[in-house]
């Protein structure tokens, strides 16, 4: 064997050599995975349904509020909008992507089926198929838009479990807000022979969720306190203080008609009537100072009331979205020790392979070198 011969095998092998360090990657783990592109889109969609939820809720129960005269049938309208908004909030603004789904869909179900099972008198009069109707298109709207986003298979899963559920829970009266199918979801899953696997996302994820909740909670918060102004107003106005204020002035005006008759015949009664008149009307006084009195010390507690409760609620979600970040981050360094041994582990066999392999090749041929001398000088 001689140098031209060994040429090619010492280009294989730098070949191979080169070849084999191409395999080396180092990657970074920044923590959990994001989130999959088909939840990503769930997400996505369930909110943006929320939004077009609450608007088109919004907009009916106005409607309905003012072409209706009556009070209490304009209380039952803001009522039906803050009901519909705070069950709307909790269920398109969950972690779990399918979840919200899920709760959103069957809030629209059990909306529509109380509506279609409630007689007029109980909603909103002559006005309850403007509702109805708004209900039903909900109801459709959230079923296409969970055809839409899910595969078919996942579909034909979700559309049982939703009948499902609504066999087993029926609406009675007009609470038609579900309650959290978290557990019942995995525990059908689980029954159907599905893994469920929960990922809550990246970081970055993780902010963006806690950003749409902590934005949705506020906006339905504000949202609450100013219709509960509007409710308390409206019941101002049909409070027992204006009948009773009423009834005081027809007696006052019957008094009054009755003194004038008197008074044309009898001055002494005339004078007594007089007197009769002033204390009625110092009496009615006092009662309306009183009743105006309670009026303003109710509406001031309501008030700070409503304060008390924002307050709470605010510093609630910002403690829940500092503790998911402390977390996240957390995870994020637990794992870079991981990361550090990998990377030196990687380095040395690296080292090993760049240093002890030309190594190992030059010592051979050396060897061989060597030998390949000494026949030549044997056989001289």
């Amino acid at each position: 064997m001689n140098r031209t011969s060994l040429a090619p095998l010492a280009a294989a092998a730098a070949a191979l050599l080169l070849g084999g360090c191409s395999l080396l990657k180092v990657s970074v783990d920044t923590g959990n995975p994001p989130l999959p592109e088909r939840q990503a889109e769930t997400r996505m969609m369930t909110r943006g349904f929320y939004y077009d939820l609450t608007d088109e809720i919004g907009r009916t129960a106005d409607s309905l509020a003012a072409a209706s005269p009556e009070i209490p049938m304009k209380i039952r309208a803001i009522r039906w909008k803050m009901q519909a908004t705070r069950a709307a909030v909790a269920a398109a603004m969950q972690s779990n992507p399918d979840v919200a789904l899920i709760d959103t869909w069957l809030l629209c179900a059990r909306m529509d089926s109380a509506f279609r099972r409630l007689p007029d008198s109980l909603l909103f009069g002559e006005r309850t198929p403007l509702a109805r109707k708004t209900t039903a298109r909900l109801s459709g709207r959230a079923e296409r838009l969970a055809q839409g986003v899910l595969p078919k298979e996942e579909f034909g899963r979700m559309r049982e479990f939703v009948a499902g559920y609504m066999a087993a829970n029926p609406v009675t009266g007009s609470k038609f807000t579900p309650v959290n199918t978290t557990l019942p979801w995995i525990e059908y899953l689980r029954e159907k022979g599905v893994e469920t696997r929960y990922n809550v996302g990246s970081i970055s994820d993780v902010i963006a969720d806690l950003g749409d909740r902590f934005g949705g909670e506020s906006d339905a918060m504000v949202s609450s306190i100013g219709w509960s102004k509007d409710i308390f107003e409206l019941q101002m106005q049909q409070d027992s203080l204006r009948s009773r204020l009423t009834q005081q002035l027809d007696s006052l005006g019957r008094d009054f008609d009755r003194m004038v008759a008197v008074m044309e015949h009898l001055p002494q009664i005339a004078d007594y009537m007089g007197r009769s008149l002033n204390e009625e009307m110092t009496a009615l006084i006092g009662t309306m100072n009183d009743a105006v009195d309670n009026a303003f010390a109710d509406l001031d507690r309501q008030r700070t009331e409503l304060q008390r409760y924002a307050s709470a609620e605010r510093e609630a979600i910002i403690n829940q979205a500092r503790e998911a970040v402390d977390t996240a981050l957390s995870n994020a360094l637990d794992r870079v020790p991981g990361l550090v041994a990998r990377l030196l582990l990687w380095i040395v066999l690296f080292a090993a392979a760049v240093l002890g392999i030309p190594f190992g090749i030059g010592f051979w041929l050396g060897r061989l070198r060597e030998r390949t001398r000494a026949k030549k000088n044997g056989g001289a």
